[in-house]
């Protein structure tokens, strides 16, 4: 099985402004990885993790936004 390879634009090494990088996930091995274009550091997290924080944060916002909505409720 090979790994996938996904060319992004993101806020990677350089938080200050979005720069190009590329995503590999290897399903073999359970790893995904990210490494900023013209950088030779990798960035690596076990897949389980990564869906684990991908779930947080979605959970998060949402909440974020229920409170928004009955804040605004309130305010009428």
């Amino acid at each position: 099985m090979r790994a996938a390879h996904f060319r992004v634009v993101a806020l990677l090494d350089m938080a200050s402004r979005p720069t190009v990088g590329t995503v590999t996930i290897d399903r073999a091995a359970g790893l995904f990885t990210v490494r900023p274009l013209r950088r030779r550091r990798l960035y690596t997290l076990p897949l389980d993790m990564v869906a684990s924080l991908v779930v947080r944060k979605i959970i998060a916002e949402e909440a974020r936004q229920a409170r928004e909505e009955k804040r605004a409720r309130k305010r009428r």
